[in-house]
């Protein structure tokens, strides 16, 4: 009786494809087939030969070495066994894009177990004792591509073989460019008696239990299980053989998360009372939560790999010098240093998909450890999922807080990542900023690095804020959708097949500026006790984010064209403008670390026309009159943009609108006034009202009112007259002044609008969620009815982190049943808006009913 597998014809027609092709195509080099056909094995005995992983391919291979050299087929039958073919793989059926798993013991070599004994002995009874031919087991390892050497091509480091375990894409791609760097190994045979000799004996005392009893099974079984054993330990002697020791710690390190404390707890967990995760469910057998705890290290574990990394150093050096036309970088001296001493934790904002290639690029370059990166499972496609592994890349899920043995396992990753001494690099805004300020911090994967901090590490951890700055967006034309209210596309393939078609374009200069390290041990000894250390600490990130702002040409012309109530502005005033500003964060320079784009003004706006962002309008008329000659000032170009890039504006104003947040509210307290303020005045509504504006804005806690007053008044767009101050009369200067004032007024607009709602409802009547209700539908009413561009003016976040500032600096108080309530605090910050707030939005919240 012969042993036929299922879908045997489909799987003979593959294997006759593969093997014609590989006949006609490959070249290998083989190791080992002449001793085995001179051997012991060859001239007494038949031949097992177990390949380590599945594969058609390797099969084939085989079987035309095995030809060419005299050999076996390991496709003929094996007829003293009743086997139809005379191999088996150790490993699991792999997909296209997945790789091969050893996790059973193959069923071939389980057959072979149980038949050898019985052929064994009916081949002694009937050869009158002279014994029968032995059985040899002969392990064979493929190897396609080997480990490159340092000589050799990046585009062979490439495809070199590793250490992990290649899918079958891999393997194909691999033999189309190295079919002549193929390498079988054909190791020593193994005699089956003499390994059978070693099986695990019964009890003392006991009979062993013979045909197919339950502890002759028992006893098979573990035969069985030594056998794949020993088979692995050749594989892996051979793998060495070929391409040196083992390097990747992948492995090793799912091993150990798997077998922590934490994930074990997590799986006893998960097995016993069914627990709440997402794929869990009561009666969970253990075998499937320690299967689903493995996976999902698998899943989330970076592979990094230096032939990917100088792969991909050489990919984006080449696509950078397409596509910008310079890389500033700023304060990456101070990274060196710390980086000898602490576990680096690199937290930078999140504007763009271009920020973590462009960090690891920076970093590498300036000779750096690169970081591991943490990235959502969106971006684990195929082919791109494992280019990103190679670089450093670790995947994990958006929410996982309801699985239990997912955030154990991603928890215990992330500590022995950090044990290790690797460098690690999250976002803690957690995903991409669509208006272009800073997002809300995210705690999940501070706390982890808290709680890591607290089992003990061999290196005390510091933060490194990084600030990403763009002169033109890449993914401008999605931004702009998404802020005009279409939904958030899923990252595919196809978009960055698209995305190709940038090298076309040019994008200007790219931003990475480093800031002061945060160093976690100081935090922690500083930290107020009562305050949650996690929540401060995401502040404290988000706030040495922005302290190392990059100010770019395309930010100061946003600040200037986007205060204008068209959005259109004369050349030679924004011109002004723009020395305007960088005048002010210049004389302030002892008290930031912010880098300003220092080319002449109109440099700066002509490469904002080039970069397609700013649309000219020429000047009409002659420059004297027909009419006696008189002369007349030369009319100046007009500056603006279209539509499009009239929404896409405020992405760029809002980057960097914190750094001038601090003289703007000046500016607004000082413009409209007829008669002067009192610099005491000033200040002391400038305390009552920037905490607000900082907390939104993420801004310096050490501006200052007093100090900003100087400023402006050196810079002359701020007047002293007598003891009030006061806009200059200088056309020109109060024209400055105003758009300054204009920079932040979105953001005074957007607090009147809360404050006029709870003033109006009255003390202890609107809960929380009523008055957000509130102010978003006002606001979006207002926008509409005022043609205000700033497509967060009605972002309920920003209202949200309004209200909770307001409590925090004790201005409202939740009661126990919800509801707000407040003091005269409320009509203080209201009173001045009198003189700041424009009339019309004044009247039209005046003339709105309540319940909008």
């Amino acid at each position: 009786m012969s042993f036929k597998e299922p879908g045997a014809a489909l799987k003979r027609i593959n294997y006759a494809l593969s093997r014609r092709m590989l006949a006609a195509w490959a070249a290998p080099t083989v190791n080992g087939a002449e001793a085995l056909a001179k051997g012991e094995a060859a001239a007494e005995g038949d031949v097992v030969y177990a390949l380590p992983n599945r594969s058609t391919a390797d099969l084939a291979l085989l079987d035309i070495v095995a030809e060419r050299n005299g050999l076996a087929s390991p496709r003929a039958p094996l007829e003293r066994l009743d086997e139809a073919q005379r191999f088996f793989f150790l490993a699991a059926p792999a997909g296209l894009w997945r790789r091969n798993v050893m996790r059973t013991v193959p069923s071939r070599l389980r057959r072979v177990e149980a038949k050898l004994p019985a052929s064994a002995a009916s081949s002694e009874s009937s050869c009158d004792g002279q014994g029968a031919s032995r059985l040899w087991l002969v392990p064979v390892s493929i190897f396609w591509g080997r480990a490159a050497n340092k000589d050799r091509s990046w585009t062979r480091s490439l495809l070199s073989e590793g250490w992990a375990m290649s899918s079958r894409l891999r393997r194909l791609v691999i033999f189309v460019f190295t079919r002549r760097d193929i390498l079988v190994q054909i190791g020593e045979p193994l005699a089956w008696d003499e390994m059978a000799k070693a099986a695990p004996r019964p009890p003392r005392g006991e009979t062993p239990a013979v045909d197919g009893g339950d502890d002759g099974a028992l006893l098979q079984d573990r035969a069985s299980r030594r056998t794949a054993r020993l088979l692995r330990a050749k594989f892996r002697n051979q793998k060495v053989a070929a391409l040196g020791p083992d390097l990747s710690h992948r492995r090793t390190l799912v091993r150990q998360i798997l077998n922590s404390a934490q994930v074990a707890a997590a799986i006893a967990a998960e097995s016993g009372n069914g627990g709440n995760g997402s794929e869990g469910g009561k009666g969970k057998s253990r075998q499937a939560a320690e299967k689903r705890a493995r996976k999902a290290a698998f899943a989330i574990a970076a592979d990094m790999s230096y032939p990917t990394v100088r792969f991909l150093d050489r990919v984006l050096a080449w696509f950078w010098s397409r596509v910008y036309e310079g890389i500033d970088i700023h304060g990456v001296e101070i990274v060196a240093p710390i980086a000898q001493t602490h576990t680096l934790v690199y937290v930078p904002c999140h504007r763009s998909h271009i920020d973590y290639l462009l960090l690891s690029y920076v970093l590498y370059q300036q000779g750096l450890m690169l970081p591991h990166i943490a990235a959502g499972d969106n971006l684990d496609m195929p082919l791109v999922g494992g280019l990103l592994r190679g670089g450093g890349a670790f995947f994990m899920r958006r929410r996982f807080r309801s699985d239990r043995v997912y955030a154990a396992v991603f928890t215990e990753y992330l500590y022995q990542v950090f044990r290790r001494g690797h460098s690690v690099e999250y976002f803690v805004e957690g995903g991409r900023s669509r208006t272009g300020r800073l997002l809300p911090a995210r705690t999940g994967l501070l706390q982890m690095t808290l709680d890591a901090h607290r089992r003990g590490l061999p290196r005390p951890v510091a933060f490194i804020p990084v600030y990403f700055g763009y002169e033109k967006l890449v993914e401008a034309s999605g931004y702009v959708d998404e802020m005009r209210g279409a939904d958030k596309k899923n990252e595919s393939i196809g978009d960055i097949l698209r995305s190709l078609k940038l090298v076309r374009q040019s994008f200007g200069a790219a931003q990475v500026s480093f800031g002061a390290p945060l160093v976690l041990d100081d935090f922690l000894r500083d930290c107020d006790e009562a305050a949650s250390p996690v929540k401060e600490l995401g502040a404290r990130i988000l706030r040495g984010i922005n302290a190392c702002a990059a100010v770019n040409g395309m930010n100061l012309i946003a600040l200037a064209t986007l205060s204008m109530p068209r959005h259109a502005i004369e050349e030679g005033a924004l011109v002004a403008q723009i020395d305007l500003y960088r005048d002010l964060l210049r004389r302030d320079a002892a008290h930031h670390r912010f880098a300003v784009a220092n080319a002449p003004a109109a440099q700066i706006v002509e490469r904002a026309e080039r970069l397609g962002l700013l649309k000219r309008e020429r000047a009409t008329g002659a420059a004297a009159s027909a009419e006696g000659g008189e002369q007349r000032a030369q009319r100046s170009d007009i500056l603006l943009h279209d539509a499009f890039t009239a929404v896409l504006t405020t992405w760029y104003r809002n980057n960097v609108l914190h750094v001038l947040a601090a003289p703007a509210l000046i500016a607004c307290l000082i413009v409209n006034r007829r008669r002067g303020i009192a610099p005491a005045a000033v200040k002391r509504l400038f305390d009552l009202v920037f905490p607000h504006v900082r907390n939104e804005l993420k801004a310096s806690p050490e501006d200052s009112a007093e100090r900003w007053l100087a400023h402006l008044q050196d810079a002359k767009v701020v007047a002293l007259r007598g003891d009030g101050l006061v806009a200059p009369t200088d056309p020109a200067l109060r024209l400055r002044l105003r758009l300054l004032a204009n920079t932040v007024m979105e953001v005074l607009e957007r607090f009147y609008i809360g404050l006029s709602l709870l003033q109006r409802a009255g003390s202890g009547v609107l809960d929380r969620r009523e008055l957000l209700l509130e102010c978003r539908a006002t606001a979006a009413r207002i926008s509409t009815l005022y043609g205000i561009n700033a497509p967060e003016f009605a972002d309920g976040r920003l209202f949200e982190g309004f209200v909770a500032s307001l409590i925090e600096q004790g201005a409202l108080l939740e009661g126990e049943d919800g509801k707000l309530n407040f003091d005269g605090r409320i009509n203080a910050i209201l009173r001045p808006a009198k003189s700041t707030i424009a009339l019309e939005l004044r009247q039209a919240l005046e003339t709105m009913g309540h319940g909008l």
